[in-house]
């Protein structure tokens, strides 16, 4: 939990953690939430901790006690998502699901990519993520999907994994297709994204079809920002995703980088000139992104 003057954290304090609970609850001025969270359970090390010391059992306090009527969690590694549903504590899974993903290698998160060719059927692929839907399916925990249009890399034609871009009604079909997925998130960065993604309902079967865009992939999304904030606190306070955000879009056009992009970064609080390469964030980083390399080139792009 943070407020607009506090960086973005992760805790396993249980008192930390109980603090930020009860502040969250004042924030939002109500004395209930309808999902408790656990972020970031992405090692098998995150769960004994939480178990160990007691986060787990405060949570489930909670809600016997009604202050949260459902548990989550979320994580983006299969098996540790599978282990977590298997304990049959949770209600509910945060998950990252498209199509570009769910090739990738369970046991190596999603940094990985299992094969070079696509099934038309990705039903049929038997990978840990498949074999996780269909966990959470049979012991019926819901997913809601987070990261549907993939940071928006598989609508845009040059950093598409697949030889042409998906539409945003594509993504959000692929994933509602999977088992046990209740809900998407769609994370929109464009009033066209928005309005594309809220036109879902009423499209016709084949503008959803997705089964002729993923027949081939040109590459994995390992080393590319997916602007997920995983990366943070930066020791020097930088805001690593704003900051890989704007360098992937200046990366577009790099000798006419658009003003207000330049604006934007120019309103930062700190800047990527600022980055003294301790690699705290590399280390949090599950898509293995060089962010000191590119703290280097965007300090060089946009001059500070």
């Amino acid at each position: 939990v943070s407020t607009p003057r506090e960086q973005y954290d992760i805790s396993r304090d249980p008192e930390v953690c109980k603090r930020q609970f009860d502040r969250l609850l004042q924030h939002l001025n109500t004395d209930y939430l309808d999902i408790g969270m656990l972020f970031f359970m992405d090692t098998d090390r995150d769960i004994e901790e939480v178990t160990a010391n007691g986060i787990l059992d405060y949570a489930l306090g909670l809600k016997q006690q009604g202050v949260i009527r459902l548990l989550g969690a979320s994580v983006h590694n299969p098996a540790t998502a599978a282990r977590l549903v298997r304990l049959g504590v949770l209600d509910l899974l945060m998950f990252s699901i498209n199509p570009a993903f769910d090739l990738m290698e369970g046991a190596h998160d999603i940094a990985a990519i299992l094969g070079q060719e696509f099934s038309r059927s990705m039903q049929a692929v038997d990978s840990a993520r498949a074999d996780l839907y269909r966990l959470c399916e049979s012991r019926g925990v819901s997913i809601t999907v987070m990261k549907a249009l993939g940071a928006g890399k598989l609508l845009s034609a040059q950093h598409t994994p697949f030889n042409q871009p998906l539409t945003p009604a594509q993504c959000i079909h692929y994933a509602l297709s999977r088992p046990a997925v209740v809900s998407v998130l769609v994370g929109c960065q464009s009033r066209a994204q928005v309005l594309a993604a809220a036109a879902y309902p009423g499209l016709p079967e084949a503008e959803k079809d997705y089964s002729t865009v993923i027949a081939s992939v040109k590459r994995d999304f390992k080393g590319s920002c997916v602007y997920c904030g995983h990366c943070q606190p930066c020791p020097q306070g930088i805001d690593i995703a704003a900051v890989n955000k704007y360098l992937d879009i200046a990366r577009l056009s790099e000798q006419d980088i658009p003003p207000g992009i330049a604006a934007h970064y120019r309103a930062l609080a700190r800047h990527a000139g600022d980055c003294v390469s301790c690699g705290h964030c590399e280390k949090r980083c599950p898509f293995g992104t060089p962010v000191i390399k590119n703290m280097a080139q965007a300090a060089a792009l946009f001059g500070q």
